[in-house]
């Protein structure tokens, strides 16, 4: 240990960044050299899965840990949560971690054996404008109806996300202006209906959407010229896909679309792998025939 504390800080900030939050803190009793470094670690990760684990206790540690945090930016922010937590705490959390100079957030939140109500998460996360990476999974977008604007966002994932209509995911879209690498998982009954894609900067595109249902009914609409990549699991009523001059790698799967609509926009694409539903694979044939 004497010859891993000679080391300079740079270093053994990278060490501790790559142990959960919680190790990181135990490091402080190894000698004089480490008390302090703790407070300069700018990668933190929380997990509260052990319903054994004291709510208070965990949420002490949170408050106080991001507050006595002196690193200077932000870097990442990782939550998995498992157990209730307020908005009030959630909120907290994330609008201290944004003053900063928040970087990337991960959120994950499923609270067992509880009824997964609406959670809000605060307003000044969808105007943080120092974020570069967002990854929210298992939450309830049920309020974005102030101003949004992700001036720095290069990378958004959406996972059973709960939106309060249509309107919710295009508004976080169109609040990107340099958005680069887009991932959705969408669940069933997640209040959309026609779920948009509108993004002139995107170059790669996840995108599942074979549960993505709102009363039974789902459209998807395309419109990204820059997409690169494009992956893709859905089973729409309707899809109005744009062309994609630039896309060189696509996987389409399980389509139940007007195939002219989409194997029309693969015209510059390298690339092409096709897993399809056998409705599709008949519509393909039968399109093939009438051309001879």
């Amino acid at each position: 240990m004497d010859r891993i504390s000679f080391l300079p800080d740079d270093f053994l900030l990278q060490i501790l960044s790559l142990l959960p939050t919680k190790d990181v803190l135990t490091t402080s009793v190894l000698s004089r050299r480490w008390r302090y470094l703790w407070k300069l670690v700018h990668k933190l990760e929380y997990t509260y899965c052990d319903r054994n684990a004291g709510h208070g206790r965990f949420v002490s540690f949170v408050d106080r840990y991001l507050l006595l945090s002196t690193a200077p930016v932000l870097e990442s922010l990782q939550f998995n949560i498992r157990r209730k937590c307020s908005d009030i705490e959630i909120g907290f959390w994330i609008r201290t971690a944004v003053k900063r100079g928040l970087r990337e957030l991960s959120f994950d939140y499923w609270p067992h054996n509880t009824i997964n109500e609406p959670s809000k998460l605060p307003q000044s996360l969808f105007t943080c404008g120092t974020l570069v990476v967002l990854k929210l999974t298992d939450v309830s977008l049920v309020d974005v109806t102030f101003p949004v604007c992700f001036q720095l966002l290069k990378t958004l994932q959406l996972s059973c996300v709960i939106y309060l209509g249509d309107e919710t995911p295009q508004k976080l879209l169109s609040s990107c202006k340099i958005l680069q690498e887009l991932d959705v998982n969408r669940v069933k009954n997640d209040n959309v209906t026609v779920f948009s894609i509108k993004v002139p900067s995107l170059q790669k595109l996840i995108f599942d959407g074979k549960w993505g249902t709102h009363d039974g009914i789902s459209e998807f609409v395309m419109n990204a010229p820059s997409l690169k990549f494009l992956e893709i699991n859905d089973c729409s009523n309707e899809c109005m896909v744009e062309k994609m001059p630039e896309l060189v790698a696509a996987n389409p799967e399980a389509i139940y679309w007007n195939t002219d609509n989409i194997l029309s926009s693969f015209t510059s694409v390298k690339r092409l792998s096709l897993c399809l539903a056998e409705e599709v694979k008949l519509l393909l044939f039968e399109s093939r025939n009438k051309k001879v």
